[in-house]
């Protein structure tokens, strides 16, 4: 590695307009790369047509035969449940009708109205019973059937995801991230020459073979969509650059990061297959979150007007990102919790807990992330619209509060939308004028990695890393960089129509809410379009706990993704998903 790297340098020593012609013509080529590796992803992810299977159907007396498309399904007659029976003796939302893991159905009443019987016998509101194909069900007035499908539906449904858009072949795209990631690694020795160590570059070779070394090793065990782990496999590459850029002692640390975050990934995707077990664990997170959370309180640093930060043998961590994988298992629920009030009321003192515990350390960037979590949550969870606008005003009246008795996050708030005036220009403003100044000098196509001058700013390589990557990248990257974050939020919302559970969909929406809100933040923040919260972008900023919990939010992702062979979340049982 050593001799490579000198020979390189003796080269562009010896041929200085070799620099100068190869970061120009190199700057096109990353676009070319990048718009090709995402824009495959991306189309892939969002024009995928997943056709929900039929799993049984609910014969309706003197009525229609309603298909049964989900594992947990609400039975009523308002236009919102899953199977509609549109009589005046139903109740709006009258039962549940589940598959469970093993193929057979629960029925449960949901105190309604008139009351539900099975074969002649008075159900027990609020109480689960097991129901057989052929069962007779009386829901107030109305008899019901159900029954399975015939073998020949089960080949029509095969038939169906087969015609499915199939995931595109990985191997094109690992082909052109490899060779992004060579040219990124010359990029940088041309760029910063003596500047970057040999070992910085390597941790850029290393994640290169590890993601090969990822791709055909699940590719062997039966996956076939590498979509979402590409997306993510090159937002790493860039930020591995920025940090070669600006802090190059701390590229292998970060390179570290990553594999500990990728081995989350797939122990997180192996663990949530079976929805009983991550139930079960539920109380056990937020058990340790709590203590992660005083654990911070008691021993956390201040650093840059928040004290998130706890030192442990010369490493820093923010508990607070591993809160965030705990906050989201915890606030997802399968559709029988949902019409339990006493879990929603559990979540809601999880998440008052959270908010308090943020706020006491001044991490208000953080605490914006989990309540706009919260919130979605919270709506997925009860559809309750109104509960939500009576939960923004106290969220307003607690803000006042804060910048009352919290002087430096008001002097946040005094700057915004000022930062360019005298009286805040080289003071509270120094950082976000400096990010846009030197952005617009990247343009388009950037300046080339290790060519900027962003980096001489205080957090550069973290809270303000959008223009970091503007100024070095060019826009263009940037831009692309936000369209992965919408496309995978995006992917969660539609992977609801053929979801296996709610606790899946919910789980997606709020890892994808929190990505997205998230990098709001720090873009927004950065160029003075809402107050500089110090918050990181997911994949991108220097920072090791980021960078694993990126990675591992990415397993309740992968977990939504109900494409044949997809996803390694989903267990295989006969060669196909189970």
């Amino acid at each position: 590695m050593n001799s490579i790297f000198n020979s390189i340098l003796t080269f562009i020593s010896e041929n200085p307009i070799f620099a100068k012609y190869f970061t120009t013509s190199v700057r096109w080529i990353f676009v070319i790369l990048a718009a090709y590796i995402l824009i495959q992803s991306i189309t892939s992810l969002l024009l995928s047509r997943v056709t929900p299977e039929v799993w049984g159907y609910l014969y309706v007396e003197d009525g229609d035969s309603l298909p049964i498309t989900h594992w947990e399904n609400i039975i009523g007659r308002a236009n919102s449940v899953d199977l509609q029976v549109p009589m005046g003796t139903v109740s709006k939302s009258h039962a549940l009708l589940i598959r469970r893991p093993d193929g057979r159905w629960m029925f449960k009443d949901l105190n309604s109205k008139n009351g539900t019987q099975i074969n002649g016998v008075q159900l027990i509101p609020a109480k689960k019973y097991l129901i057989h194909p052929g069962d007779h069900i009386r829901l107030g007035g109305a008899k019901c059937t159900l029954a399975t499908i015939s073998v020949e539906e089960e080949r029509n449904n095969e038939m169906m995801r087969d015609m499915d858009r199939k995931p595109i072949s990985p191997w094109p795209l690992l082909i052109a991230v490899t060779v992004f990631q060579a040219l990124t690694v010359l990029q940088l020795i041309v760029g910063m020459g003596t500047e970057i160590t040999p070992g910085a570059l390597l941790a850029i070779p290393l994640l290169t073979l590890t993601m090969w070394i990822y791709v055909m090793v699940f590719r062997a065990l039966g996956s076939k969509g590498f979509e979402l782990e590409m997306i993510a496999f090159f937002m790493t590459t860039i930020g591995l650059a920025v940090t070669a850029s600006s802090a190059p002692e701390e590229t292998m640390k970060q390179f570290i990061a990553f594999l500990i975050g990728l081995a989350l990934f797939i122990f997180m995707c192996v663990f949530l297959r079976d929805l009983p077990r991550t139930q079960k664990i539920r109380p056990i997170l937020a058990g340790l979150s709590i203590l992660l959370m005083l654990f911070n309180l008691a021993f956390g640093t201040l650093k840059y007007g928040a004290t998130n930060w706890v030192s442990i043998g010369g490493l820093s961590v923010q508990p607070s990102e591993l809160v965030k994988l705990a906050f989201i298992c915890i606030g997802a629920g399968t559709l029988e919790e949902l019409f339990q009030k006493k879990n929603l009321y559990l979540f809601a003192a999880f998440s008052l807990f959270c908010l308090g515990g943020l706020a006491v350390m001044g991490d208000f960037g953080t605490a914006l992330i989990f309540f706009a979590s919260y919130l979605v949550i919270s709506f997925l969870r009860s559809g309750d619209f109104s509960r939500m606008v009576l939960t923004l005003g106290g969220a307003g009246i607690l803000g006042m509060m804060v910048l009352r008795f919290k002087p430096y996050i008001a002097s946040r708030f005094d700057a915004w939308g000022h930062v360019w005036e005298a009286a805040f220009i080289n003071d509270l403003g120094f950082q976000q004028t400096r990010t846009m100044s030197y952005a617009a000098g990247g343009g388009l196509l950037g300046l080339g990695a290790g060519n900027g001058s962003l980096k001489t700013v205080g957090a550069a390589n973290t809270d303000l890393v959008f223009g970091y990557v503007t100024e070095e990248w060019g826009l263009i990257i940037a831009i692309l960089l936000v369209l992965c974050l919408i496309t995978l939020s995006l992917f969660s919302v539609n992977s609801i129509i053929a979801g296996r559970s709610t606790f899946y969909s919910i789980a997606a929406c709020g890892a994808a809410t929190m990505m997205i809100v998230q990098t709001m933040l720090n873009i927004f923040g950065a160029v003075d379009l809402f107050p500089l919260t110090g918050v990181t972008f997911p994949f991108i900023s220097t920072g090791g706990t980021s960078l694993m919990c990126s990675w591992a939010m990415l397993a309740y992702l992968k977990a939504s993704d109900m494409r044949k062979d997809a996803s390694l979340a989903i267990r295989k049982k006969g060669g196909s998903d189970a």
